[in-house]
């Protein structure tokens, strides 16, 4: 007998989610965007959603501006994203699921002229770009998907399981983080239950570092700052060049800084050409999402981000002296 997700959330006064629900229905078509850089967030979401729709017989496509990160290429329908820079040609009768996309910059561009626009995120700065926008304080829109699939009455499949696994995984570091809660935990022991192969996904995650990898991290390592509680650390492009790395591999690296002892904000700054990304962690003494709003930034009081134009060392200035000032 074919599960349905324990936490179905149908019966909630969300006026959003019903409309949404309908809207998918009632498409044809279901065009499905990941938000640049995607992590595993955004594309465990939409792999999950992706099955969602072909198994409502839908037609799916998933597009994001990006490549896709080879650390993710075992999820469910990666074969199937594009990477395009504009909209294609938008079928009659579509709906644009935007998932974990928190502005309309962070997508695709053009991705607001379809039929209609569904924004699906966790971030509460979210700009609400959308015809509809279901934006919730949970771990990840991975557990916003498994309920969806719920309300919809889908039945999770280890495709799925896997999917929104990752999604819930890569967002709470592995269970860790204090966005984590007792029903998130509720939620995976249901994928569990569902055929979710934990020690595969687990493979994949945790046990798949390039030895490329390994020396780009050694570097960020070396140069590690502690400064009363604060801990940063930084990479220029020539670090990517020498390693023969790429951006993708400092994902996750930021959290890493969190690690140690009595940190209770982590900064890594990352050189991109002309511009410098900076991700910021915080223990919550401290929401990082305020210091990312300065520069056009956002995410969750606890891990944000956002990008400065100038050489390292000053933006390096300007993002410490603006966490010394709060």
């Amino acid at each position: 007998m074919k599960r349905i997700p324990i936490m179905s959330r149908v019966t909630m006064e969300n006026e959003n989610k019903a409309r949404l629900i309908s809207t998918l229905k009632d498409s044809g078509s279901w065009i499905l965007i990941s938000h640049v850089k995607p992590d595993g967030d955004t594309l465990g979401s939409a792999s999950a959603l992706f099955k969602i729709g072909l198994s409502l017989g839908k037609d799916v496509r998933w597009y994001g501006k990006d490549p896709f990160p080879e650390r993710y290429r075992f999820l469910f329908a990666s074969d199937r994203y594009e990477s395009v820079q504009s909209m294609p040609d938008i079928p009659e009768n579509s709906v644009v699921v935007a998932l974990d996309v928190s502005t309309l910059d962070r997508g695709i561009e053009g991705m607001s002229k379809g039929e209609k626009l569904v924004v699906i995120d966790h971030h509460g700065d979210n700009a609400r770009f959308g015809d509809i926008n279901l934006i919730e304080d949970v771990s990840s829109v991975g557990e916003m998907i498994y309920c969806l699939a719920g309300d919809m009455n889908v039945a999770i499949s280890a495709d799925m399981a896997e999917a929104i696994y990752v999604a819930i995984a890569t967002d709470t570091g592995g269970m860790t983080f204090s966005n984590t809660g007792g029903k998130t935990l509720r939620i995976v022991a249901d994928l569990l239950d569902c055929g979710l192969p934990l020690q595969r996904v687990v493979e994949m995650l945790y046990h798949n570092d390039t030895v490329e990898r390994l020396h780009l991290w050694g570097r960020a390592y070396e140069r590690v700052v502690r400064l009363d509680g604060l801990c940063y650390s930084w990479l220029y492009d020539v670090d990517f060049e020498e390693t023969h790395t790429d951006q993708d591999d400092t994902e996750s690296l930021v959290n890493s800084l969190m690690k140690i002892k009595d940190t209770k904000v982590a900064v890594l700054f990352v050189e991109n050409d002309k511009d410098v990304k900076v991700s910021l962690r915080s223990d919550g003494s401290l929401s990082v999402r305020e210091i990312a709003h300065l520069w056009n930034g956002g995410g969750h009081p606890c891990a944000s981000g956002c990008r400065l134009t100038g050489p390292m060392d000053e933006v390096i200035a300007r993002v410490l002296d603006s966490i010394y000032k709060r």
